[in-house]
């Protein structure tokens, strides 16, 4: 799978989670500190996403964690070794590459819950 279909589904979890809140395009860039027009580009997967922006999506879409804009929607906290559905085409990632996202993201995680004197478990 390539970026642009990387973004494209990124862009879709995040239009159906901030159509699930009940928001506005517009609300939700106010409260990250993106443009709506921004907003827009990244939910069309026209537009890549900032690490930093993506903490400030999860918060804002009362998610858990950014990994969770990854994840499919029915997806909970994995166990230890367990592969995760991501909103990906079958053909998509190979088993390697879901590994490696998925540990790019517990390190990211594991490096937020430090910063924030929290303890991950």
């Amino acid at each position: 799978m390539d970026a642009t279909q990387i973004y494209r589904n990124l862009g879709t979890r995040i239009r159906n989670l901030r159509k699930n809140l009940r928001r506005t395009q517009d609300q939700l860039a106010r409260q990250i500190g993106i443009s709506r027009a921004s907003l827009a580009n990244i939910e069309a997967g026209r537009q890549q996403v900032l690490v930093h922006h993506l903490f400030a999506l999860a918060s804002a879409l009362q998610l858990d964690s950014p990994a969770q804009l990854l994840l499919a929607p029915q997806a909970r906290a994995p166990k230890a070794g367990a592969s995760l559905p991501l909103p990906l085409a079958e053909d998509g990632l190979t088993e390697k590459q879901r590994r490696e996202v998925l540990s790019l993201m517990g390190d990211v995680m594991q490096q937020a819950g430090t910063n924030n004197g929290r303890e991950n478990v």
